[in-house]
């Protein structure tokens, strides 16, 4: 007489096999989704620089990309309005990091200004470090001194 079916004995092996794989998978997981996260916010803030630059160019007047950092972290791109140039546009932002992200950044700088031909208005190096809640440095993005975004 033949059973189908699973013994007690065959079920516990496949619950320990997949606690085993579970146990070695998830920080792998973990590291990958963080590592995603940090690329995101990097790409962000590559992306609200390049805006500031373009927008200067686009309108013929300054633009700006803000930084305030630390542990309430957050970006914000403003350039003069079309109509009026002596009033500033807000273009994109503000963003939070932190609550995006669960990563802060430290800039050297408080602001980036580019004049409309898209050049820095002041030619300084900037770094802005990504860090996490620890305050660890984790990724970085430099703007040159001519404002364009370099990788470290």
């Amino acid at each position: 007489m033949t059973r189908s079916g699973f013994s007690t004995i065959e079920m516990i092996i496949v619950v320990i096999l997949i606690g085993i794989v579970a146990t070695l998978g998830f920080p792998r997981m973990r590291d990958a989704l963080d590592k995603q996260k940090r690329r995101s916010m990097r790409a962000a803030l590559v992306s609200y620089i390049v805006m500031a630059r373009s927008a200067a160019v686009a309108r013929g007047c300054r633009g700006s990309v803000h930084f305030v950092s630390g542990g309430n972290s957050r970006v914000w791109v403003t350039a003069c309005n079309a109509q009026n140039p002596a009033v500033r546009d807000t273009i994109a932002g503000p963003k939070w990091t932190e609550a995006e992200w669960d990563y802060r950044f430290l800039a050297g700088r408080d602001s980036i200004n580019y004049d409309p031909r898209g050049l820095r208005v002041n030619f300084v190096r900037t770094a802005i470090k990504i860090r996490d809640k620890q305050d660890n440095d984790r990724d970085s993005v430099v703007v040159n001194e001519v404002g364009k975004v370099i990788y470290p």
